[in-house]
């Protein structure tokens, strides 16, 4: 009897709808010409993300300006990257922000520089939250009416052990749909924006201060090169002069003495 219950059971759960009808908005009425579609509504679950990228004075300066920012509005730094110097560098983030005040925070972010690049893109997620909140509904009854078996407990006990083998795959499903429903939620109340801050590089003239210092430097670079090239010549060629020197002291005292042998004959 149990088996057959858990059949009915896994049936029932199947027959229900996998949306929620309630919670899809309404079709649009037709338009008339020339007459443009209403604005969603505010009921709307919508997956927003933000692209901008800004020209800043100093990289450093910004990017803790807009670590700042993004902690003022209770949001966080999900991942970010800098490359390059403080002047002539650049930084890439990924912020999360409450999606409620993602409009004021993109004012703000402008205050950081000059605006070069601005988009934005808004998803509707609605029917997808609602069909796993659909889901997660059916899951949940499905899971309790498992539990109204077991403790009926009117079969045998291969019955009761098929019941319970069945429970735990419900409820690995419920936590499996929590989890999607989790990260969908936290997809809707915060916004993604994505911020790319670039430096804006200024050449300096060079007056002759600078230029003697550079002078000096290439002059005491070139000593030391001569200096380097003169050792390694010298220890090259030394040993070979060395004997060079050595065979020609031999030969001198060689000739000396055939001289003096010749002059005593």
């Amino acid at each position: 009897m149990l088996l057959a219950l858990l059949a009915l059971t896994s049936a029932c759960s199947r027959a229900e709808p996998s949306h929620d009808p309630s919670a899809h908005a309404p079709a649009l009425a037709a338009l008339a010409p020339n007459q443009t579609p209403a604005a969603p509504s505010a009921d709307r679950a919508m997956r927003i993300t933000v692209e901008t990228a800004v020209l800043v004075p100093h990289r450093d300066a910004a990017v803790a300006s807009l670590r700042e920012l993004v902690k003022e509005f209770g949001g966080y730094v999900a991942e970010g990257s800098v490359s390059g110097s403080d002047v002539g560098g650049s930084a890439q983030f990924t912020a999360k922000v409450p999606a409620a005040r993602v409009t004021e925070f993109r004012a703000r972010l402008a205050g950081l520089g000059e605006v070069t690049g601005d988009s934005e893109k808004a998803e509707d997620v609605t029917e997808a939250r609602a069909d796993v909140q659909a889901r997660l509904r059916n899951a949940r009854a499905e899971d309790q009416r498992m539990l109204d078996l077991l403790g009926n407990r009117t079969g045998t006990l291969a019955d009761v052990v098929a019941v319970e083998k069945e429970l735990a795959r419900v409820r690995e499903t419920i936590e499996r749909i929590e989890a999607e429903e989790r990260t969908l939620e936290g997809q809707i109340a915060f916004a993604t924006v994505k911020v790319r801050l670039e430096t804006i590089y200024v050449a300096t003239s060079e007056g002759t201060a600078h230029k003697l210092g550079e002078a000096a430097k290439e002059g005491l670079t070139t000593a030391k090169s001569f200096v380097l090239g003169t050792v390694a010549l010298a220890l090259t060629v030394g040993p070979t002069l060395l004997i060079l020197i050595a065979m020609g002291y031999v030969v001198l005292r060689m000739v000396r003495a055939w001289r003096r042998r010749g002059k005593g004959d």
